[in-house]
């Protein structure tokens, strides 16, 4: 590509940008976030699919961050039926989520500023661009309920607010695919902090997401997030109909 080319493309996504920024402005998520945040026994988790960004076959392992730089994060997770809130034992849970720049594993190419592909975006489905696994893991469930990843707090790109994407599934059937929430000034600190400084702070936050707006709040998605010697850890039990 030429110089001239990347320069009218860049231009071109700048404006995209400022154009989605100025609808999603529109949307306000404020009130049913505050109903989603705790649920009752009865409840499910929201259900919001694998998202564009999936890749088959991470690796088992507890600690995913290979090498990427960013505040550790100790994300536990329990698995529970809804309505008797029974531990989910033996059931295989499954992350992924974009590292302090906003690029994740297995679609570099793709970057983090670019303006998607809207035909892709809306089929939930990028085609990967390289073989790297960075900050993907998998591992199954104790008799308890329970894994624990080690990984970074996520950044942000264009269109989303910060999230990580959750898959469970048992005996190879897919049970909920769910996205992770931050709070919005837990977000805002994290992106003053290095590395995530160098790109600013985000113009997409929880009060304008769309993806929260489809999942109606999204709720049982937001974890219990409480600071540690190095970094944050993060608990969420996530409330599932078998």
């Amino acid at each position: 590509m030429s110089t001239t080319a990347g320069r009218l493309n860049t231009r071109r996504d700048r404006l995209r940008r400022r154009i989605l920024t100025a609808i999603l402005g529109r949307i306000d998520n404020r009130e049913r976030i505050s109903r989603a945040t705790a649920l009752t026994a009865g409840q499910q988790t929201a259900n919001q699919g694998n998202g564009p960004y999936h890749v088959p076959g991470s690796p088992h392992r507890r600690d995913i961050r290979e090498d990427r730089d960013g505040v550790p994060l100790l994300l536990h997770i329990r698995t529970v039926e809804s309505g008797t809130l029974t531990a989910i034992a033996g059931a295989n849970v499954e992350i992924w989520h974009c590292d302090a720049a906003g690029i994740y594993s297995g679609y570099q190419r793709y970057g983090a500023d670019r303006f998607p592909a809207l035909i892709s975006l809306t089929l939930r489905r990028f085609r990967p661009t390289d073989n790297t696994t960075f900050l993907r893991g998998q591992q199954s469930t104790d008799r308890d309920g329970h894994v624990e990843f080690r990984t970074i707090v996520p950044g942000w790109y264009t269109p989303r607010t910060l999230h990580i994407h959750v898959r469970v599934s048992l005996d190879g059937e897919p049970l909920l695919g769910t996205e992770l929430y931050f709070p919005d000034g837990f977000a805002a600190h994290i992106q003053t902090l290095p590395p995530y400084a160098a790109r600013g702070l985000s113009p997409y936050v929880n009060a304008h997401d769309i993806e929260i707006r489809i999942a109606d709040g999204s709720p049982g998605s937001w974890p219990t997030i409480q600071p540690t010697p190095d970094g944050y850890r993060a608990d969420v039990t996530l409330q599932i109909r078998r």
